[in-house]
């Protein structure tokens, strides 16, 4: 089935942002916007890394939920790829989520929900911004690196659905230091521990999207 996916911009703080975006399908219940009007937002790992939007892991969630009908955004924070700026180590990048997450909102998508999927990096900042919008309705983490920014983890302790999932084989983090930070997080909350799997994800991108769509099945009804 082909994707109906297109490249836009989005204005941020320091210019515009790139960014993937995919409409998706409106939900009427009797004529009316269902209440699972949820939109999705996909953060890529660290830019100093190499970390962009074009990432698989980024790519396919993106994607799998815009194949469901939801409107879904993937975006280049700045300073990578066309996104204006400059690396604004850790920040920046939370006022250009900010951005996105305005023009999802505002933008004539039917959102009236977000749902924040962080990978890496993306995890970092994604989970750090939950608290701002009434909207967001909880987030997604993806091997999220506790030791990189440690400054954001109070940010992401927010008593709204929270899923962490992570390799056993991680090599930026580890299942120890994922299990203390977890007993920290308030209610509700999950974890998922894949065996074999390090912080890349390489072959395991289908099972990491299908948990990821299990869980929001069971949690946004």
């Amino acid at each position: 089935m082909k994707i109906d996916e297109q490249k836009i911009h989005i204005k941020g703080p320091t210019g515009n942002l790139e960014a993937q975006l995919i409409k998706g399908k409106p939900y009427h219940n009797n004529g009316k916007i269902d209440k699972k009007n949820i939109g999705i937002i996909v953060c890529h790992p660290h830019p100093q890394y190499g970390g962009t939007m074009a990432f698989p892991v980024v790519r396919m969630v993106y994607r799998t939920f815009g194949n469901l009908g939801y409107p879904s955004i993937r975006f280049n924070f700045r300073g990578v790829g066309s996104s204006e700026g400059k690396s604004g180590n850790g920040a920046g990048e939370r006022e250009d989520l900010i951005s996105v997450c305005n023009f999802l909102l505002n933008g004539e998508f039917g959102v009236k929900r977000i749902l924040i999927i962080g990978y890496s990096f993306g995890a970092i900042i994604g989970s750090s911004v939950v608290s701002e919008f009434d909207e967001i309705i909880g987030y997604v983490a993806i091997s999220y690196p506790f030791s990189l920014i440690p400054q954001y983890i109070p940010q992401a302790q927010v008593d709204k659905p929270k899923f962490f999932i992570m390799g056993d084989l991680d090599n930026f983090t580890t299942v120890s230091i994922l299990k203390i930070e977890y007993e920290k997080m308030p209610r509700p909350k999950d974890i998922k521990i894949f065996p074999g799997v390090d912080h890349f994800w390489s072959g395991s991108e289908n099972i990491l999207t299908e948990t990821i769509i299990y869980w929001f099945n069971n949690n946004f009804k």
